[in-house]
């Protein structure tokens, strides 16, 4: 059971990274949370990768494959987290999270179109639930639930795009590179990448109690949770790992319903369920 174990711990981790990166947008841009999250992830993969000896020949790296890591930490961890927080201050964490955890769907899609995968009949159960629980997100009564806008629900959306790209770009260059190298390499970018674009010239002002919080999230999700599931594809294989790790949005509702505060509902946690069980069949 430990490969399992290990797949739900992820899922409960991520959730968790998310919602303590919502806790500091109270106070801090979104961009700049995200950027100070990467560079936390950056100063602690880069030793991890080292302790691993997977940095033993830096000039033997596969460039292409090296590419393709970046613009998937670009596109998917750059713009799609940055996009979920944006959309996590309009809409909250549970609305915002399973929305975007739709990415799978379009991940399948982008897989059969582009790179000629196939499509299985379960896939099409699997997009006929996950539409469906995002329709029941999208169409909550606004004076019982606080209701959703179509901005918050827009970006949500996209952030499920960038990560779909992004998982496809990141597959596509993991056949030529190792997980922690690419992590080891791409994390640094990422986080240039994010200071460029956060109006570095301008004020910063950040707390010690933000700078803690996001380094937290960062340990959580990026670093703990991705070995974490790493491990469990070792142990169990992917098509295992990958659905116990999908439950992440049920897991998001529950921890932002204690510890910020934010209203489920019935709707809310029938369609994260629902989106979950139609990741499991699209996976």
């Amino acid at each position: 059971m430990i490969g399992e174990t290990l797949a739900v711990l992820t899922a409960v981790m991520w959730a968790a990274s998310t919602v303590l990166s919502a806790e500091s947008l109270k106070r801090v841009d979104p961009v700049r949370s995200n950027a100070i999250k990467t560079f936390f992830s950056a100063l602690i993969m880069f030793p991890v990768a080292l302790a691993a000896g997977e940095l033993s020949n830096p000039l033997h790296v596969n460039l292409e494959a090296l590419l393709f890591v970046i613009l998937a930490a670009i596109i998917g961890f750059g713009c799609g987290d940055t996009l979920l927080y944006k959309s996590i201050l309009l809409i909250g964490v549970s609305r915002a999270y399973t929305i975007a955890y739709t990415y799978p769907l379009f991940t399948m899609i982008i897989g059969v179109l582009c790179l000629k995968e196939p499509f299985l009949s379960r896939h099409l159960v699997g997009t006929i639930l996950t539409v469906l629980g995002v329709i029941l997100i999208s169409s909550e009564n606004k004076k019982s639930s606080g209701g959703i806008s179509p901005k918050g629900f827009s970006m949500a959306l996209a952030t499920s795009l960038s990560w779909a790209v992004g998982t496809v770009l990141l597959a596509l260059g993991l056949r030529g590179i190792s997980v922690l190298s690419a992590n080891a390499v791409r994390y640094p970018i990422l986080t240039l990448f994010l200071f460029l674009i956060s109006q570095p010239r301008k004020k910063w002002e950040i707390g010690s109690k933000d700078l803690f919080i996001l380094l937290a999230s960062g340990l959580l999700g990026m670093v703990m949770g991705g070995v974490a599931f790493l491990y469990s594809v070792q142990l169990i294989g992917a098509s295992r790992a990958t659905p116990l790790s999908a439950s992440s949005p049920v897991w998001a509702s529950l921890i932002s319903s204690i510890a910020l505060k934010e209203r489920v509902t019935a709707r809310l946690l029938l369609s994260s369920i629902i989106v979950v069980t139609g990741i499991y069949f699209l996976i």
